[in-house]
């Protein structure tokens, strides 16, 4: 699920984001974040400086350096995608996925309300989850909507795989997580406009039809071990049977996961910082990116692409958020 060249660094970054969950340790002070990022006119890197330890590089656009490592959440994984805003009649991502937004500089989410936002739990491992970007396609040129997170609850039945031992020194052929859901409250409510920012209907069926047409939007990284996209993309899924996935994998369990591949004729997949994402079909969101097939290792079209399943979580969800 991690990419292995970042071993150490993912440690490290792991014992600070434990760290920061706990008060008065970790984070940079919240009013002081506050001051420096207006949450409509800068950009959101400074955002993302603030996000991460010192001694770890947190950027989108800048490769590891002397031994520092960039810090980004490898739990999805995948291929390239065509940029739908690269067709001028086309709509652009975010307008296409308004739940859509980047959380905490490390992973995708969406906006369930105004004040809360559902993201894959395993995304507090590397990052103290402090702040969502929404409204935007790009997450650098300083469009956008920040709002700083308030509380962090994760789902009680979350469980991940040793992302942090070497894939191949270990045999680990595959690494995956179970009940991998976060909620986060937001301090102050994102201005939905139902446009570009606007809240998606949480699915609460027992099941979904095999060879449904699903996507999600997010900005992770194109090549595995690489760090994240400055602009959002979309991709196009499709579910598959449970068959399909616990054949291939051992670890997935369709009570509380999805199984997913990309369409043809791109055959779509996910990568690093596309975990959390929303995978979305007939206005509802269905699941959220969790682990892929043989992302313990590579990004690869046609990948089976696993999301947690949000209907097994619905009175959770309710009974935190009221929503």
């Amino acid at each position: 699920m991690f990419s292995r060249q970042w071993l150490t660094v993912f440690a490290v970054v792991a014992l600070a984001a434990c760290a920061a969950a706990r008060p008065g340790t970790g984070d940079a002070d919240p009013a002081k974040l506050t001051n420096e990022i207006n949450s409509k006119e800068e950009p959101v890197k400074a955002a993302i400086q603030q996000e991460v330890k010192p001694d770890v590089t947190l950027s989108a656009d800048k490769k590891p350096e002397d031994g520092k490592a960039v810090a980004v959440v490898e739990a999805t994984t995948v291929a390239k995608s065509e940029d739908i805003t690269d067709s001028p009649v086309a709509k652009a991502v975010n307008e296409k996925y308004p739940h859509a937004v980047l959380f905490g500089g490390t992973c995708g989410g969406s906006i369930i309300s105004p004040k809360w936002v559902l993201t894959a739990g395993h995304c507090t491992l590397f990052s103290g989850g402090r702040y969502v970007l929404a409204g935007t396609n790009n997450t650098e040129d300083g469009s956008g909507t920040v709002r700083h997170v308030k509380r962090l609850v994760i789902h009680p039945k979350f469980t991940v795989g040793p992302y942090w031992l070497d894939a191949d020194r270990f045999n680990i052929k595959q690494v995956s997580a179970n009940w991998d859901f976060l909620l986060a409250e937001l301090e102050e409510p994102l201005p939905l406009d139902g446009k570009t920012m606007a809240a998606v209907e949480l699915d609460d069926g027992p099941s979904i039809p095999e060879g449904t047409e699903v996507g999600y939007a997010g900005y992770g990284a194109a090549e595995h071990g690489e760090t994240m996209r400055e602009q959002m993309h979309g991709m196009e899924l499709q579910i598959m049977a449970d068959n399909k996935c616990k054949e291939a994998m051992i670890q997935y369990e369709a009570d509380n996961m999805i199984c997913t591949r990309g369409r043809p004729p791109r055959y779509d997949s996910a990568c690093n910082g596309d975990s959390g994402s929303g995978l979305v079909g007939q206005g509802k969101l269905y699941g959220v990116a969790s682990w892929v097939e043989d992302d313990a290792h590579r990004c690869f079209n046609g990948a089976l692409v696993i999301f947690s399943r949000v209907a097994a979580v619905r009175d959770w969800i309710r009974q935190v958020t009221k929503v």
